[in-house]
């Protein structure tokens, strides 16, 4: 069944703060914006939106709207692969990673079903990873923003969901000064593309779809959300020293949007079995990795979300894998 540009759905997460106001507000501007009124598909514990987004692609919906965290919004995402429907989103998590990388609006849940409903569409890229958990089971997903095996994982499993809802992505800080003092460096053994592999201890390696954080952090400035590559970041900083310095480029990357040249000149000449050390951040880019934790398995995240832990994993760009809504 071909697509009716008429016909919108609506899959939230009926936990998140705020359903009602979504519900009725997305009911007055559908009409609005030349839409019938929208079909609501609830999320529940067993399927977070891949099922119900994958519904209403084959019931020939023009618009799928996403309502919740990062995890709704990857699940719906999910569904919605090898169809050409596209996906709007109304962020009402904690980080909503992939709004803010889109500049879809935050905190105005009218705003950002305008946008849905009458922005304009934009093809993006999708991350497809296939990893095994520390009990040797292998699991499939998707991740449009950034997947993480180490410190940063390690810091959304110890945040407190309670204090999430309360303060928001704030929660967040008290678990990664904690991850910090208690926190260890993992061996992996990683490879891009037909690269050679390289093995290092890292707090944590980052696979990253698009590069901005919380509080507009720009960890990846790299990174494009639909040139078909995949931006890597090893974090290896080590003492006083190697934090100041991974700090300094982290906030150099903010407030620049870019790495020095010579910064990404010598860090992407670096390959082989052995790092050089005295660099706290190694950042390099393909369409393919794979990787190994070389001891105990790691804490494993992805898009914000506690994956339980992880052996190994594999991950691949699928180049312009969705269409989803922004602002004209």
């Amino acid at each position: 069944m071909s697509p009716a540009p008429s016909r919108l759905a609506v899959v939230y997460n009926p936990t998140k703060v705020g359903i009602d106001e979504v519900r009725r507000l997305a009911e007055e501007r559908a009409s609005r914006h030349g839409w019938t009124d929208p079909v609501f598909y609830e999320t529940t514990e067993e399927d977070p939106g891949t099922g119900q987004a994958a519904r209403a692609a084959a019931d020939g919906v023009g618009l799928v709207i996403a309502c919740g965290g990062d995890g709704t919004v990857r699940s719906v995402a999910q569904g919605l692969l090898g169809t050409s429907v596209p996906m709007g989103v109304v962020p009402l998590g904690t980080g909503n990673l992939l709004a803010r990388n889109l500049g879809v609006p935050l905190d105005d849940v009218d705003r950002a079903l305008r946008v849905a409903m009458s922005g304009r569409s934009r093809a993006i890229d999708l991350g497809e990873v296939h990893y095994t958990d520390g009990d040797g089971v292998s699991h499939d997903d998707v991740f449009l923003v950034m997947l993480g095996a180490g410190m940063d994982a390690d810091m959304i499993a110890g945040t407190d969901d309670k204090l999430k809802a309360r303060v928001g992505w704030l929660a967040y800080v008290g678990a990664f000064a904690n991850t910090l003092l208690r926190g260890h460096r993992i061996r992996v053994e990683y490879a891009l593309d037909d690269g050679s592999p390289i093995q290092t201890r890292a707090r944590t390696l980052l696979v990253a779809n698009c590069g901005m954080l919380q509080a507009g952090m720009v960890l990846l400035p790299d990174a494009v959300i639909d040139d078909g590559l995949l931006d890597v970041l090893a974090l290896r900083a080590k003492g006083p020293l190697g934090w100041a310095q991974a700090g300094a480029v982290l906030a150099h990357h903010t407030f620049q949007h870019r790495l020095k040249p010579i910064l990404r000149r010598n860090s992407t000449q670096e390959s082989g079995k052995e790092e050089h050390r005295t660099r706290p951040l190694d950042f390099r880019q393909g369409v393919g990795i794979t990787a190994r934790v070389l001891e105990k398995p790691a804490a494993f995240q992805i898009d914000g979300e506690d994956c339980g832990t992880v052996t190994e994993f594999s991950a691949r760009i699928k180049r312009r894998g969705l269409t989803v809504r922004v602002a004209v």
